[in-house]
């Protein structure tokens, strides 16, 4: 419901500043029958975009209507938005002005701590192969409602348009479930090797097997990026790819079922594979206040 709220209160504030005015009417069942100005706001809200139909009263408001017309078709740019009126799990598709992207499609997650999650990687047996290159990593590979993962360019884009926190279910092969949650997390740009630059503030039952890995640049077999002089290439000698450094703390991309070197989280259990793993990321409270504050500005604009 919270979530719900602050999704309401900012199309409410992006859309129109209603001036509610009461006078004598004809009839009784009516309310804006008098010399001040009375929009009526009709919304028709569908998974792909929210519709915004704004229609005044009064002539003198078309130059009203016309500031108005560009935010009145507008697509979610999260799982927050997406998903807020449906609030079930699915495919939806969303878009980042700041990087040009339009109509990506994301599968959100809305049975895990009230929803909003945009799924990032997820593994649940090894029909896809993770073991994979630097452009496939960057672009994204998988399915969907399946084993997948985003890619490297749409987290970078995603984590840059707005602080994102990050959370990881896991479940181990005796069936116990397990979770790592962290305030921000940030990835950065192809020129940085998509590095991970921010991780903070953990919680949760799996312990932290994160944070060894901030600042550590993405390595694939064919791109080695890591810090292990020891080791070698890491990605290519434990068969996935991952913010490496000498060599992991967790690697949630090894192969699946390996027995000891597949997906790990040596905070669970060194050097045990898990069966289940899913990362996500949903904006965080200084995104969604950040976001307030813009669109009451924009209000003034």
């Amino acid at each position: 419901m919270f979530r719900f709220a602050i999704i309401i209160l900012l199309h409410y504030i992006l859309i129109c500043p209603i001036r509610f005015c009461f006078g004598q009417c004809n009839e009784t069942s009516k309310v804006c029958e008098c010399n001040c100005k009375c929009v009526v706001q009709i919304e028709a809200v569908n998974d792909d975009d929210i519709v915004e139909n704004v229609k005044s009263e009064n002539k003198n408001d078309s130059e009203i209507e016309k500031q108005l017309r560009p935010n009145r078709i507008s697509k979610p740019s999260s799982c927050t938005e997406a998903a807020a009126y449906s609030m079930k799990s699915g495919i939806y598709k969303i878009q980042l002005e700041k990087f040009n992207i339009r109509d990506l499609e994301i599968f959100c997650e809305e049975d895990v701590d009230f929803g909003g999650w945009i799924v990032i990687q997820r593994r649940r047996n090894g029909s896809v192969d993770f073991y994979r290159d630097w452009h496939d990593y960057k672009e994204g590979f998988g399915d969907l409602t399946g084993n997948y993962w985003i890619g490297l360019k749409n987290l970078h884009a995603l984590t840059s348009s707005c602080q994102q926190e990050l959370y990881i279910q896991m479940r181990s092969h005796n069936g116990s479930d397990y979770y790592a949650r962290y305030s921000e997390f940030h990835i950065g740009a192809e020129s940085e090797d998509y590095a991970l630059k921010i991780l903070d503030d953990y919680s949760g039952t799996a312990g932290d097997s994160l944070t060894k890995h901030l600042g550590k640049k993405f390595s694939t077999y064919d791109r080695d990026n890591d810090d292990a002089d020891d080791e070698g290439n890491c990605a290519l000698h434990f068969k996935g790819a991952w913010w490496f450094g000498g060599c992991y703390d967790s690697h949630l991309n090894g192969v699946y079922g390996s027995a000891r070197y597949g997906m790990n989280w040596n905070s669970i259990k060194f050097e045990e594979s898990l069966l289940f793993a899913q990362m996500m990321i949903r904006p965080n409270r200084n995104c969604l206040r950040r976001s307030l504050m813009l669109s009451n500005l924009n209000r003034y604009v």
